[in-house]
């Protein structure tokens, strides 16, 4: 010992020997998440997101394996540590799905958020949109359910808050997938859920290029002076999303806003991305009426001048299809199907039986009719779980989202891997 510290003689050899500890570690670790998502595997329908995020992270250790010694000596504990930490946003989301209570409602809400994406994802199919995964969704903190769009800076969404490194956070600009933020209470009440439909909207703009489509429709379609075009503009996204949600899920997401609206008095009264509550619900009744679908009761408040205005900008948007989604009309592609027959299926639950419906957002949509209309019924019925059991049931086996441009994905991916490995090496290699 000299000064207290060790000898230099064999510093080389346990440095190599931390530094093979910790590239292998992360290695295996993600070689278990993607053994995971593999056909008959636990995570398999989750195999298209897992194996992204796994082959970025893994191309970015690959460069690091691939320095010199001594610059991979020097750098391997700090890049590793941020890696950690960037695949600890994807860890802590898929390692809740082994809990069974909370992975049986993230099943329900994936489902969900796949149902409304994948057929605007197939209306789209060109080889470059054909590689879109879909959303993920997530429990989270947060108090109301929100969406991240793919590409975007994740980092206020790391476990701890923020990343670790100025390098690191820089590295956090770049989530390969989107996902869907729900507040942990909501996995106790299943009517919250239809919100999820909602933030699969604002993906489905974001993903399929539809932002500048919409701006275009409201100002030359929707017949309002154009101040009121202005008014209209910044509200454009939260209208889009609602008019998803309607569509998808019907009646039944309209009487949930209108509750969610009812609850927080004093939020969204017009200002920053939201209309105000009143118009909200009156863009979804026009959503229903353009859709063909049963309109609730008139809203109870007095008539505003502005009221026409939700109509006349719901059909601009969507009374046309999209030459963005090979022509099609977004009711065509996402609209509830046998609206009518919700009644039945809401009454089933409400005695004890199955809805007999074969899609993911009717039979969500009947239970929350259900609680809306019975709320003792809903729960003497326990009709949640046995809405989510029977959404379960219809789930069928194998990978979401397969696509067969696999060489596509994996130099998308490998390109990814090593900006990845440029961005926080610049941190290392300045400090």
């Amino acid at each position: 010992m000299t000064d207290g510290l060790p000898p230099a003689e064999g510093a080389h050899a346990r440095r190599e020997a931390e530094v093979r500890h910790l590239l292998a570690g992360l290695e295996e670790e993600l070689a278990d998440w993607a053994k995971a998502a593999r056909e008959r595997g636990p995570l398999e329908k989750h195999q298209s997101q897992i194996e992204s995020a796994v082959r970025v992270i893994a191309g970015a250790l690959k460069q690091l394996r691939s320095l010199p010694d001594a610059e991979r000596h020097r750098r391997t504990p700090e890049l590793v540590l941020d890696l950690h930490h960037l695949w600890d946003f994807f860890r802590s989301k898929l390692t809740v799905r082994h809990i069974p209570r909370y992975q049986q409602f993230l099943d329900v809400a994936d489902e969900l958020a796949w149902a409304v994406y994948d057929p605007v994802r197939r209306a789209a199919a060109t080889d470059h949109l054909s590689l879109r995964e879909p959303p993920l969704t997530f429990l989270s903190r947060h108090p109301v359910p929100f969406a991240t769009a793919r590409g975007s800076d994740f980092e206020d969404l790391l476990p701890s808050g923020k990343q670790r490194t100025l390098a690191g956070r820089r590295a956090s600009g770049h989530l390969p997938f989107p996902v869907i933020g729900i507040p942990w209470s909501a996995s106790h009440h299943l009517p919250a859920l239809l919100a999820v439909a909602h933030e699969t909207g604002h993906h489905i703009e974001d993903d399929f290029g539809l932002a500048e489509p919409l701006r275009t429709r409201l100002r030359e379609n929707a017949g309002l002076p154009a101040e009121r075009i202005e008014v209209w503009e910044p509200w454009l996204g939260e209208v889009f999303a609602d008019v998803c949600a309607t569509l998808a899920c019907g009646e039944a997401y309209v009487r949930t806003l209108a509750d969610a609206l009812a609850a927080t008095p004093g939020t969204g009264h017009g200002t920053g991305d939201y209309p105000p509550p009143r118009l909200r619900v009156l863009v979804c009744r026009a959503a229903l009426i353009t859709a063909g679908a049963h309109v609730p009761p008139d809203l109870p408040e007095a008539t505003d001048p502005d009221d026409e205005e939700a109509s006349a900008v719901v059909n601009a948007l969507i009374g046309d299809g999209f030459r963005e989604l090979g022509g099609a009309s977004l009711i065509s592609l996402i609209g509830l199907r046998d609206p009518a027959q919700l009644t039945e299926a809401s009454l089933r639950l409400r005695t004890g039986m199955r809805t007999k419906r074969n899609d993911v957002p009717g039979v969500l949509a009947a239970a929350a009719l259900v609680f809306f209309d019975a709320p003792d019924d809903y729960d003497v019925q326990a009709v949640g779980t046995c809405a989510q059991r029977e959404v379960l049931s219809l789930i069928p086996e194998g990978p979401r989202a397969a696509s067969a441009a696999e060489g596509l994905l994996a130099a998308r991916d490998s390109a990814a891997g090593l900006d990845l490995f440029n961005l926080l090496d610049e941190g290392v290699s300045a400090s």
